[in-house]
Parts: structure tokens; C-alpha cells; sequence
């Protein structure tokens, strides 16, 4: 994913930080150090009076004064390790302990950004996911086919069989693992639908938290929160709660916008230029968004403007999951 400027700031502060904390820990182990083993004192201050004097040398064009100097200082901090060991501490105590290893809390190796960075990209878009403690149940691991009927009570219209609800629940999770697989290189959208309580918000936060773990950017908004929010960005000058950092430009740019139980809000005007304004957007910036909702394809199209649902019908993938409320079971 690519970042936003705010993100890309906030994860190179906690870098800062860490870089920061090392050092200070450092310095409070070699104030210790120093107090306990004023030899080793003297071995830094002869590295420090050495380099200085080589480098004087080099300045005024002695093309010999590096000659050695590395190694002198090597057998330098092979002494002082010596020293610490024989007072029994680790030969490295007065080495940075960095959080990363591989970068030295930088972020980056040879360039490229290290797996810690990664790591805290992950962190940070999960926490601003709005999903991050309900995926850790609701997720493919926990996905229980048993809750649904086997018995084939539900005609099938593409292979004109009767078949079960749980057959069809497969079928629907399927299409689910192939939206996730094709989402780094196809563009596709999906409308769950189907009565209360058979399931779309929990396949909803099966597909976030997939995402979610390939370090895609994912925002969950139930229909209440998306549209105060809309609401909010339009008509506040003051900052709202969660503004400081995910921005109506967000809405449209994340890798994937969930909006749940679509058809629960009051519905007028507003509402109806709000949600085709996302979906719209985000439908020519070529970015997935998943919709659930309670309502039938007729409720949909009898109670929202006919762009809205003409979007919905044409560029979304209609996943209808049957049966009856597994909440109960």
C-alpha cells in the first residue's frame, strides 16, 4: 500500500524514538560502566585522543595517517570486552540494543524498507481499521459451516437444483478467498446481502483481516459511523473524533472500504449523495469497497437513486448468503 504523509510520519517517529531510547540506555550503561571500570574509560578516551590526532594528520594531507587506525581500535574494543567480561557483563554491554537488528531502528536496509517497517505499517492500519479486536474471533480460522442447515431447501438458480444453505455458504466463501487472492492485481467490489444475522458482517472481517495481514489498508464502518462521519467532514469546522487522522480523502483512498449494514441509516438527501460520493471515487481511483446489507436487490433499488444502485448492479459482485440467524445457535 502506499502511504499517507501523516502515516509515513507518525511510523518514522516511533523509529525516532526507538533510536532515541537506545542511545539513552546506552548512556546510562556506559555512565555505570565508567563508575565500575575506569579502565575502560581510559581505552575510550584513547580511542577518541587517537582518531582525532589521525584525522588531524589526514586533514592536513598526511596520506598515511589512517594507515592501522581501524585495527588499533579494533584491539581497542577487543580489550574493553575483555574487561567486561572478566567484570561479568556481556562482551557487548555497551553496544546500542536496538529494537531491529537488521536496521538499527532506521527502517531501512540497503534502501529498501526493513521488515520492521512493514511490521509498523501493519500495526498502524490495523489499529485504524476499526476492526482490530473483532477479527481476532471473527476470522476464516473460526468460520463454523455447521451453523448452517444442510438440509437442500434453497433453489439454486445457476445450477437449477435445490441445494443447501450450507452448500451455498461455500460457494460464498470461495468467492471470498478468490476476491482476496486476485486483490493485488484484479479490481472488483462485493455486495453481501441476505436476512439479519446469516453472517456478512463475519465474512465481512474474514476478508479485512486477510487483507489486514498482507499489510493492505482496511477501514470498517458500520452505515451509523460512515454517515455521522460524512457528516462531520461536511458540515464541522471543529475536529471530530478520529478526524486527526483518517480524512474523507482516506474513505476513497484506503485499499479497502467496508461499509456494514447499509440500509440501517435514516435515509434522505444527504445520505444518498454521501454514500455514491464514496463509492463513486473510489470506483474511479479503481479501489475495492465491500457493501452489506439487510435489504432484498428491489429494497436496494427502490430505496436509494438510481446512479446508486445502477453503480451497485453493474460494478459489484453480488453475494447473497441464505439461511437462517446463526446468532441464535
Amino acid at each position: 500500500m502506499s502511504l499517507k504523509n501523516y502515516q509515513y510520519d507518525v511510523i518514522i517517529h516511533q523509529l525516532d524514538m526507538r533510536r532515541l531510547n537506545a542511545k539513552y540506555m546506552l548512556d546510562k550503561r556506559t555512565e555505570e560502566i565508567y563508575n565500575k571500570c575506569p579502565e575502560i574509560l581510559d581505552i575510550d578516551n584513547q580511542i577518541a585522543i587517537q582518531s582525532a590526532e589521525r584525522a588531524r594528520r589526514a586533514i592536513l594531507g598526511d596520506d598515511t595517517a589512517l594507515q592501522g587506525l581501524a585495527e588499533s581500535n579494533r584491539a581497542l574494543a577487543r580489550e574493553k570486552e575483555s574487561i567486561l567480561v572478566k567484570n561479568g557483563y556481556p562482551a557487548d554491554y555497551l553496544s546500542p540494543r536496538y529494537e531491529c537488528s537488521l536496521c538499527k531502528d532506521t527502517g531501512y536496509v540497503n534502501g529498501e524498507r526493513c521488515s520492521c517497517f512493514n511490521k509498523a505499517i501493519a500495526n498502524l492500519i490495523y489499529n485504524e481499521s476499526n476492526v482490530r479486536e473483532i477479527i481476532r474471533e471473527e476470522n476464516f480460522d473460526n468460520f463454523n459451516y455447521e451453523l448452517y442447515s444442510d438440509e437442500p431447501d434453497q433453489y439454486d438458480v445457476v445450477t437449477g437444483t435445490m441445494r443447501s444453505p450450507r452448500e451455498l455458504i461455500r460457494d460464498v466463501v470461495a468467492l471470498a478467498h478468490d476476491f482476496i487472492n486476485g486483490f493485488d492485481t484484479e479490481y472488483h467490489n462485493l455486495l453481501i446481502y441476505g436476512n439479519t444475522g446469516v453472517g456478512k458482517t463475519f465474512l465481512s472481517n474474514c476478508i479485512a483481516k486477510e487483507l489486514l495481514d498482507r499489510s493492505h489498508s482496511v477501514l470498517y464502518y458500520t452505515a451509523f459511523r460512515f454517515f455521522k462521519y460524512m457528516e462531520n467532514c461536511k458540515f464541522s469546522y471543529d475536529a471530530v473524533e478520529d478526524r486527526g487522522t483518517l480524512t474523507e480523502d482516506y474513505l476513497v483512498d484506503c485499499d479497502l472500504l467496508i461499509l456494514d449494514d447499509i440500509g440501517t441509516e435514516l435515509s434522505n438527501s444527504f445520505t444518498n449523495s454521501a454514500l455514491y460520493t464514496v463509492i463513486n471515487e473510489r470506483h474511479l481511483k479503481r479501489r475495492p469497497t465491500i457493501i452489506s446489507t439487510n435489504l432484498s436487490l428491489a429494497e436496494l433499488e427502490k430505496r436509494y437513486s438510481e446512479r446508486i444502485f445502477s453503480r451497485l448492479s453493474k460494478d459489484y459482485s453480488l453475494l447473497k448468503i441464505v439461511g437462517s440467524d446463526i446468532r441464535r445457535k
